[in-house]
């Protein structure tokens, strides 16, 4: 296998889209009002829709392109609010957890990663994703509420500093995605997680290459 490898993220397709087409209908609003007065209602409405459109494309302009890099030395997840990359001697285990649905077994819609020493992945963790991650997440934590694996008390944020086992303590969003991090991996077996919806590959895919350059380097080692 070829490294390095980059899957792409679908966030921002059809962003000349959408900012076109919002400005087309924006104009045509505009025009409207002035041309056909009574019906003013209407068309303002037109520039309000138009406006929203406009924005998503204006959103997805800043989305990056490429949401997870494969290097022989690490990995990495890209966000729009930052990024964390966790070199492979740090990484555990790759998967896409489950759990029971009745009598079936369902797929969480992410890619989960178990990470050995989080004081070292802290160092490569940028805190503004941290703290976006630590609400996008919460539908995970949703679901381990619903299956009765937490109870809803322990879904709550905690900003208290956080110890590592060396008496390196941490603060500030870090620190609580740290705890939601712990709390995750307790009851799905990973600490990082990285949505089906950022990629544009099959996820099954992913996890098969991310999981043969885990165990190429863990051989090289």
């Amino acid at each position: 296998m070829k490294l390095p490898i980059s899957f792409n993220s679908p966030a921002p397709n059809y962003k000349q889209f959408y900012i076109f087409v919002g400005l087309v209908l924006f104009c045509i609003g505009v025009l409207g009002q002035y041309i056909w007065g009574h019906l003013s209602l209407q068309f303002g409405l037109l520039c309000l829709g138009a406006l929203a459109i406009f924005v998503i494309g204006f959103t997805k302009h800043f989305e990056p392109s490429v949401s997870v890099n494969i290097t022989d030395d690490n990995l990495q997840y890209c966000h729009r609010y930052g990024q964390w990359s966790a070199h492979w001697h740090n990484v555990s285990r790759i998967h896409i957890p489950v759990f029971s649905y009745g009598l079936e077994q369902r797929e969480v819609p992410y890619i989960g990663i178990k990470i050995n020493e989080l004081e070292e992945l802290v160092e490569h963790f940028s805190p503004r994703l941290a703290s976006r991650i630590i609400h996008e997440h919460r539908d995970i934590l949703a679901l381990a509420v619903s299956q009765g694996d937490i109870t809803p008390a322990q879904v709550q944020i905690n900003f208290s500093p956080f110890k590592f086992p060396s008496g390196y303590q941490i603060t500030g969003p870090l620190a609580a995605c740290l705890y939601q991090m712990e709390m995750f991996e307790k009851v799905y077996g990973a600490h990082l997680f990285i949505p089906f919806s950022c990629l544009c590959a099959q996820p099954m895919d992913v996890v098969k290459q991310m999981n043969h350059v885990l165990k190429t380097t863990r051989k090289m080692h």
